[in-house]
């Protein structure tokens, strides 16, 4: 299994939703799609901040004030075919609601992400109680623990248990 480290940002506008990216990616039983926040791979040498900061403005064209990372988790998924061993760092960023833009960088970025949408916590418990693949899967809860606070760096990031996806 192949480790990987990557920046994750929620996102949030003036009410409190956040910003979710639409990707769809084929996989050896089908078409894989998911709703996820901005966010990518950590570069060799780059620190998790600036990988954050450069993902906001490469995805969607933000260049924002970035807090964090506000917490770490552990998962494992597949991705290009290979199975990850991913540790994601995650921040959090305020923006206004037509700030956004979906770009992306890469031709896989292109070619994968569809749409953005600006989601409340009670539409992402709602999409995830239809069966609609949104990650983080813990997302609503952590969107009201961190869409009031405020833009400074916490004290110490919290680390969450594996998960697979």
């Amino acid at each position: 299994m192949r480790p990987r480290r990557t920046a994750r940002v929620m996102v949030f506008d003036a009410v409190g939703r956040v910003l979710l990216i639409r990707c769809v990616v084929m996989r050896a039983d089908g078409e894989f799609q998911f709703w996820l926040t901005p966010g990518g791979e950590i570069e060799a040498g780059e620190e998790p901040h600036a990988a954050a900061v450069r993902e906001l403005r490469e995805e969607l064209g933000l260049e924002v004030e970035v807090v964090g990372p506000v917490y770490t988790e552990a998962t494992q998924f597949e991705h290009r075919g290979e199975m990850r061993d991913n540790l994601d760092f995650v921040f959090t960023a305020r923006c206004g609601e037509d700030e956004p833009v979906l770009r992306g960088v890469t031709a896989d970025e292109i070619e994968i992400m569809k749409e953005i949408r600006w989601w409340s916590a009670e539409e992402v418990e709602a999409a995830l109680a239809d069966g609609v693949r949104i990650f983080p899967v813990d997302l609503a809860a952590r969107m009201r623990e961190f869409r009031r606070a405020p833009l400074s760096r916490p004290s110490g990031a919290r680390t969450v248990h594996p998960r697979t996806r």
